[in-house]
C-alpha cells in the first residue's frame, strides 16, 4: 500500500527540517557554511509547509540570524580590542588609564611594562564572551529544536500533559 502524496510531502518537509537543525548544529565546525545551506532550505520551505513545520523553519531562520549577530558582535569587539592595542603600541606618551597591576587567584602581577588600557581589556572580554555565547547558541538552540521536532512537539511546547 502506498502513502498519499500529501503524507509523503509532509514527511519530506519534516526530514528537511530535521536536516536543517543538524546543519545548524554542526555549522560552528564548518565556518558557518552548513548554516547558510540550512537557512536557505528554511526560507524556501517555511511558507509552504504545514503550520507546525513552518514554526520550526522560522525558528531555524531565527537561530541563523541570532548566530550572525553574535559573530558580528565578536568581530566588532575584537577589532576594537586589536586597534586599541595597536594604537597603544604606537602611542609615545604613557596613557593615563593604564592598568598597572592585576590580581589573579591571589597573586599580584605587575603590568607596568605593558600598555593595556581598560578599553582593550573590555573589548577583548566582550569579544571572547560574545564568541562563547554564540558558540553555545549554535549548539544548544538547534539541538533543542531537533528534539522538539523529533518528539513531535510544537515550538514552545516544553512538556506533554
Amino acid at each position: 500500500m502506498t502513502k498519499p502524496a500529501g503524507s509523503l510531502r509532509a514527511e519530506a518537509e519534516r526530514n528537511l527540517a530535521l536536516l536543517g537543525y543538524g546543519l545548524l548544529g554542526v555549522s560552528i565546525f564548518f565556518a558557518g557554511v552548513t548554516a547558510v545551506v540550512a537557512v536557505g532550505i528554511a526560507y524556501a520551505l517555511h511558507d509552504a509547509a504545514t503550520d507546525d513545520l513552518s514554526r520550526h523553519f522560522r525558528f531555524q531562520i531565527r537561530i541563523f540570524w541570532i548566530g550572525v549577530g553574535f559573530i558580528a558582535l565578536t568581530l566588532v569587539a575584537g577589532l576594537v580590542a586589536a586597534f586599541g592595542a595597536v594604537g597603544n603600541l604606537l602611542h609615545q606618551a604613557a596613557p593615563t588609564d593604564v592598568v598597572t597591576e592585576i590580581v589573579v587567584f591571589g597573586r599580584q602581577f605587575d603590568l607596568s611594562g605593558l600598555r593595556i588600557t581598560p578599553l582593550v581589556v573590555v573589548a577583548a572580554g566582550a569579544s571572547a564572551g560574545a564568541g562563547l555565547l554564540g558558540a553555545l547558541w549554535m549548539l544548544i538552540a538547534p539541538t533543542a529544536g531537533f528534539i522538539q521536532l523529533a518528539t513531535s512537539r510544537r515550538m514552545g511546547e516544553t512538556a506533554r500533559p
